[in-house]
């Protein structure tokens, strides 16, 4: 749980933080800083290379409040992972602190790392052993992150398939921020703990926290407002369906539409972010307190959607308050990777084999692939020999990254028909963890001469 009143901290923290640290401190020891408060924004940035990119507006918005900077030469680079030392002035920014422009940026950051100290974000070793010149990782962000606001009590922990990739003290971290939605998974179930942080992730992380939940609001301030309950897909989803065609928005009170349902769906924007294409909505609908958004097509396979809708289109039915929007960076998802076969070796529908030289049967994925676990990798092939009515033993069968390598035990005779079966069930993405349906031996056919 997290102590009252520092929430908004928490998420600044978080957003600011791409910071690293030697060693750390176990949940509950960071102290309260107090509420974060948005620094007074200053002139608009002008950047050259964050038009019509999915952060444009988070990283204009942190740019003014003088959180984050661009470079000399008017660019800000979005894509470019952000330093431990350009992390940990970021987030001591965001916390009050002013560091001396007119200094040297070594003595800059001397004094940040004594801000770190005497607030608890790092300790005397971790500051002294800080190798700010490296990229912050995803792991390092939640460590610092929790720090930051303190927390009373462990969190429940998580299943990535990648936990044995960051320290076993980093995992109570991890599991707090993905549980209150602060830092999201990867498709598969994985976290990619060690992936750096790039200063678009940051500035949109940062934005959305003092957008959403400013610290100058008590709840009896916002008791009234207009607000989302759920997503369906849910932002941060990593395996949404992609046979989906249907978003589903519920909010905490009854909604009508401003104008007409028109203008509605002219205010909502679906955007796929891998692809950079707009996704064709067909028609929405306003029922009670859900807002439903029905697509042309379905969605695409391993892609990255990211949902946006206007402010001032949608109102409270009994007040007439409006419904302040979302951007992109508040709904994003992703669907699941297709896994399929891109070569057989020998070809479906081969009849000119040569038997005599073939006992090596290969096929290659469109990634790479494991054995699911619990699943023996040798029972997932079957080699059927049609015109003896007889299936054919196997020496072995092994994986060599995207390809599928079966080994058998004798070569094959000579004028036969031959059929492969890859049974479903038994295989899997490495990344994605998608599973794999199989192939039947009308789909690997092939015949000697």
């Amino acid at each position: 749980m997290l102590r009252k009143g520092i929430l908004v901290l928490v998420l600044a923290a978080l957003l600011i933080l791409g910071t690293a640290v030697v060693s750390f401190a176990d949940p509950g020891k960071g102290k309260a800083l107090g509420k974060l408060k948005a620094p007074a924004k200053g002139k608009t940035a002008q950047l050259t290379d964050i038009s019509s990119h999915w952060a444009e507006q988070s990283i204009l918005t942190m740019c003014s409040y003088g959180v984050i900077s661009g470079y000399p030469d008017f660019t800000f680079q979005p894509n470019k992972p952000v330093t431990r030392d350009e992390a940990l002035l970021m987030i001591c920014r965001s916390l009050g602190y002013e560091d001396e422009t007119g200094l040297s940026w070594g003595k800059r950051l001397e004094e940040c790392l004594d801000f770190a100290v005497d607030n608890d974000i790092l300790d005397e070793n971790e500051a002294e052993n800080f190798n700010g010149w490296k990229p912050a990782k995803r792991f390092e962000v939640a460590v610092w992150a929790v720090r930051a606001i303190g927390v009373d009590e462990d969190v429940d922990l998580l299943t990535f398939r990648d936990m044995d990739e960051m320290p076993a003290y980093a995992i109570p971290y991890v599991g707090f921020m993905y549980k209150h939605k602060y830092m999201v998974g990867y498709p598969g179930k994985y976290f990619q703990p060690n992936k750096p942080v790039t200063k678009a992730e940051i500035a949109s992380v940062l934005y959305r926290i003092l957008t959403e939940h400013p610290a100058d609001q008590d709840e009896d301030n916002i008791s009234g407002e207009l607000k989302i309950v759920s997503l369906d897909p849910a932002n941060g989803s990593s395996d949404v369906d992609e046979d989906t065609d249907e978003f589903v928005v519920k909010f905490n009170k009854e909604i009508r539409a401003v104008d007409d349902l028109q203008s509605v769906m002219e205010g909502i924007r679906i955007y796929n972010a891998t692809d950079r294409e707009d996704v064709d909505i067909d028609e929405v609908d306003i029922n009670g307190r859900v807002l439903t958004i029905e697509l042309e097509d379905t969605l695409e396979s391993d892609k990255t959607y990211r949902v946006t809708i206007k402010s001032n289109v949608i109102e409270a039915k009994s007040s007439g308050r409006y419904f302040r929007g979302i951007s992109g960076s508040q709904w994003e998802f992703s669907t699941g990777q297709a896994i399929i076969v891109e070569e057989l070796t020998p070809a479906n529908g081969a009849r000119n084999v040569d038997g005599d030289s073939t006992k090596v049967l290969e096929a290659r994925f469109n990634n790479d692939i494991r054995v699911i676990s619990g699943k023996s990798l040798l029972n997932s092939v079957r080699v059927y020999n049609v015109s003896e009515d007889r299936y054919l033993e196997l020496r072995g069968v092994e994986i060599d990254y995207d390809t599928l390598v079966v080994t058998l035990k004798n070569y094959l005779s000579s004028g036969d028909t031959f059929e492969v079966t890859i049974r479903a069930g038994y295989l899997e993405d490495k990344t994605s963890g998608e599973d794999f349906d199989g192939i039947s031996g009308e789909d690997w056919r092939f015949k000697t001469r």
